[in-house]
């Protein structure tokens, strides 16, 4: 990994870990999320990376009663809704 693969990796880590992850699964998903980076076709994204995922919901997906949603936040997955979120 290079220092900015490692600290990109790191940082997803801690966030993982913060929203509920176990350090398997967190660390799992930060490497998957690694791979994905280098490949340039491929398009999946985690909910969490999405501008639309507010306090682990998706407000731009809406369940049958028209409440938002809490998708599978932490899926590598495609989604015709996603919008990057601003980096800081």
């Amino acid at each position: 990994m290079t220092e900015v693969e490692d600290k990109r990796f790191m940082r997803r880590y801690a966030v993982f870990m913060a929203e509920g992850l176990d350090r398997d699964d967190a660390a799992d998903l930060a490497y998957a999320m690694t791979e994905r980076d280098r490949d340039p076709s491929d398009d999946r994204r985690v909910c969490f990376e999405c501008q639309h995922h507010v306090k682990r919901n998706c407000v731009q997906i809406r369940d049958r009663l028209g409440k938002p949603t809490q998708q599978l936040r932490f899926i590598l997955q495609r989604c015709d809704h996603f919008q990057l979120k601003e980096t800081k």
